[in-house]
């Protein structure tokens, strides 16, 4: 029987949705998989890591000339993440996610940056942020 990662990859499925687990969230790492799923999304592939200085500063680069981008790269780089690449057959899977997001955010937050989650602001990002995270 094939695995769903085998099954998205041999339809040609888009992958069409990233996020982190940032660090010091990884005590809620069954929840927040439970509540993936629970939403319809489909984990394709995960990674549990420490994000290195270069893969931050290149992950929010975007954001390279924000007052908070500096704490930003070295808060990520602090501790072990969780690293997803998912799919959910949905309109549109970018909103789905924030809002998947906002309750992450609302639930285990703790401040501005040590807010519980990142995703994927775009179907770009998606594939660009997975490539640094996940390769």
């Amino acid at each position: 029987m094939k695995s769903l990662k085998q099954y998205i990859i041999e339809s040609n499925i888009e992958m069409n949705g990233f996020l982190i687990l940032k660090p010091e969230f990884l005590e809620h790492t069954e929840d927040f998989l439970a509540l993936l799923k629970n939403n319809g999304w489909n984990i394709v592939q995960q990674n549990e890591c420490t994000l290195t200085k270069e893969q931050a500063e290149e992950l929010y680069n975007p954001h390279k000339d924000k007052d908070f981008y500096k704490d930003l790269c070295k808060y990520m780089c602090s501790d072990k993440c969780l690293c997803c690449l998912c799919h959910k057959d949905c309109e549109d899977p970018i909103e789905d996610m924030k809002k998947l997001k906002d309750k992450v955010r609302e639930n285990w937050g703790k401040d501005e940056m040590k807010n519980g989650m990142h995703s994927s602001d775009s179907l770009e990002n998606v594939k660009r942020e997975s490539k640094i995270c996940l390769n």
